[in-house]
């Protein structure tokens, strides 16, 4: 019993100690995120007339109402985990205070009946009254051992009592835990309603703009197709001249080198792992792929990277080794730099200041360039980035590491 018990304690102890350092991490997490998060939403909202400034708004509360439910979900579950604890506490309790019980009648009927059967004088007689000295030296051990035998259980209860002791402490431990969740679930529902009503604004000021929006969305989309054809074009132009150098090359696959095949393979080993592209807190505005927005169904977005709000002055960083590919500019981006990887590249767009020239080698962290801030949108400082293999474009936030 008091074996199965322990295991069971300790059991209860290691699972409740692992949750609250887990819930720990992800409460540091998203207190992150949603500062990031704010700062981001602070900065767009310095230009309200800019519609494009305003759906930027939109994808990144969509992301915080995505977030805070997430949160509120891991908080449920917390709080279930705590009150299975809790009831297993007292299940512990209420097994406990049984077995004390029963130990101490136990122990009270034995000191029971030593005293009605034996006295002080009555041991001595006990002893004294033996046939022979082995007798007594036999009924002295008698004694002696039963003395001790009552001493070892007096301990027991009084172990007992302590570990009852140590489960109502953790189990008033628990129970404040538990109100302490209850309170953060609810300012976290209030937190999520507020966040779903800003949302509701953003949508409603948008669809009285909707020209507006359309016209920007359609100018966006310009820029955005003039900058993946000339990608497109680099790509394809490389691919062909390593076919031109004596490899296997195709205008769809590049040919590698030794050296390239495992610095490919390295990248590819990194995927989830590398870091954020920009030297300062970023926030992403902008998702991979094709973007419908339920709330506004005439609006629709594809975008073949991600795009980085982040502070003026922030520079854009190499994610991995590599050597500098190509540095050009299209009309409405800026500058964009292209790094190659072996087969894979990752680019980094409206850059207003280069820092490497095409064929320099960077090692991941370099400075590439400084991002462009514009001064008609209060310093808005936004960089467009890209991940590809070959001729295909991938998601970059399966590639980066949790920002």
């Amino acid at each position: 019993m008091k074996r199965s018990l322990l295991i069971l304690f300790l059991l209860i102890f290691s699972l409740t100690t692992m949750s609250a350092q887990d819930i720990a991490d992800v409460r540091r997490q998203y207190q992150e995120t949603l500062k990031r998060i704010e700062e981001t939403d602070k900065a767009l909202n310095a230009n309200e007339k800019s519609v494009k400034n305003q759906l930027y708004r939109y994808n990144i509360i969509n992301d915080q109402v995505k977030e805070s439910q997430k949160y509120l979900n891991r908080l449920n579950a917390e709080y279930n985990k705590t009150r299975s604890a809790i009831n297993e506490l007292n299940k512990e309790i209420k097994a406990l205070n049984a077995e004390l019980e029963k130990r101490q009648e136990q122990y009270a009927k034995m000191v029971r009946q030593l005293y009605i059967r034996l006295n002080d004088n009555d041991k001595l007689m006990f002893i004294f009254s033996a046939d022979d000295l082995s007798q007594s030296w036999r009924r002295m051990r008698y004694l002696n051992d039963y003395a001790k035998y009552q001493r070892q259980q007096a301990e027991v209860i009084k172990e007992k009592q302590a570990e009852i002791e140590t489960a109502k402490a953790d189990l008033e431990s628990k129970r404040k835990e538990q109100a302490e969740l209850v309170a953060e679930q609810t300012a976290e529902q209030n937190r999520l309603k507020k966040e779903r009503s800003k949302q509701n604004s953003i949508v409603q000021n948008l669809k009285k703009k909707r020209s507006s929006l359309q016209a920007e969305l359609k100018k966006e989309k310009q820029k955005a197709d003039r900058l993946n054809k000339k990608i497109e074009e680099i790509i394809a132009a490389e691919n062909k001249q390593s076919s031109a150098a004596g490899s296997s090359g195709t205008a769809s696959a590049y040919a590698m080198s030794v050296d390239e095949k495992k610095l490919a393979a390295e990248f590819g080993n990194n995927k989830g792992k590398l870091p954020f592209p920009v030297s300062q807190a970023g926030t992403i505005v902008v998702h991979f792929g094709e973007q419908k927005h339920k709330d506004m169904k005439y609006v629709q977005t594809n975008s073949s990277g991600i795009d980085i709000q982040t502070k003026p002055g922030a520079e854009a960083r190499a994610i991995f080794k590599g050597t500098v590919s190509k540095v050009f500019s299209v009309q409405g981006t800026n500058f964009s730099i292209i790094v190659r990887h072996g087969n894979y590249l990752s680019v980094y767009s409206n850059l207003e200041k280069v820092s490497v020239k095409a064929g320099q080698t960077v090692k991941i962290g370099d400075k590439l360039g400084t991002i462009y801030s514009d001064p008609d949108q209060n310093n808005l400082t936004i960089m467009h980035f890209q991940i590809w293999k070959d001729l295909q474009k991938l998601d970059p936030e399966l590639w980066l590491k949790k920002n």
